[in-house]
Formats: structure tokens, sequence, C-alpha cells
């Protein structure tokens, strides 16, 4: 079994994995940025802005939907980015690094997309220098992925 968790398993820290963690890292603290200034300098509901619920263009708005506010969602995606990244180079968590890697590239996945659900086409400079950073980690980490698995590992 060791055998097989090895097999998907990186355990060197080479010039792919640095650049998986500082695309990780960038992404994350842009969340971060993002989530503080939200809570910081968001006018409470009723004051200011369109109402809950409603985008410039009126109607319901994606943001309705959401379970929790924006910047509490952006703080628990800096916290995920965070902790998966930490995760995967662990070797304290090895044997989970597959799984980890996979739970990192569908994060990563669902930030963009909930990205361009939540904000259109509207402009926004910060999201258009952190997807191609969340694309490019995407890719890097699918390579690693590749990698680990055709890559046999030396008895």
């Amino acid at each position: 079994m060791s055998q097989l968790a090895d097999h998907h398993s990186i355990s060197r820290i080479g010039p792919l994995q640095i650049a998986i963690i500082i695309l990780a890292v960038i992404t994350a603290f842009i969340h971060l940025q993002k989530g503080i200034a939200l809570a910081t300098f968001s006018p409470p509901a009723g004051h200011g802005g369109p109402p809950p619920g409603s985008h410039a263009g009126g109607g319901p708005s994606i943001l309705s939907l959401l379970p929790l506010p924006l910047s509490t969602l952006f703080l628990i995606n800096f916290v995920a980015y965070i902790v998966l990244i930490v995760a995967l180079y662990l070797p304290l968590l090895r044997a989970y690094q597959r799984v980890v890697r996979w739970l990192l590239i569908a994060l990563a996945a669902v930030t963009i997309l909930a990205y361009f659900l939540i904000v259109g086409t509207q402009f926004n400079l910060l999201g258009y220098i952190d997807k191609p950073v969340e694309v490019a980690l995407i890719v890097l980490l699918v390579i690693e992925e590749w990698q680990a698995t055709h890559t046999k590992v030396a008895a």
C-alpha cells in the first residue's frame, strides 16, 4: 500500500513545486486582501450601493445566493489555499498528496468559476491579475500529477 502512495507522491521540492507554492501563496494573499477590503470598506446593508440581491442592471444577483458574506468567502478561500499548499508538501501527509493536489485543483477551478459568476463582464484589475495565476496553478498541478503518476520511484 505504501508503494502505491509513494508512486503518486513527490518527495522533493524542485522548481515545479516552488512555482506551485509561489502561485498558491500569491492567489491566497490576493483573496486575503480582497476579503479584508470588503470587510473593512463595504457599507452596511441599506447604506449606499445596490440593495442586497441585486446588481446595477436591476434584477437578482448571484450574490443573493451566497451562504456567507463575500468578504468571509474570500477569507475562507485564503485559508483553504494556505492549508492545502502546506498539506501538499508536508512530509507527514505525503500519503495524501494526490488527494490534496486534486483538492487544490478543484479549489482553483471553483474560484475561477465563482469569479465569473459574481463579477461577470465588469472590469476588475485584481481579478484579471489573479485568474491567470489560478489557471497557471492548475496547469502546474496537473503537470505535477502527471509526473507523479508516470515517473517510476527508485526502489
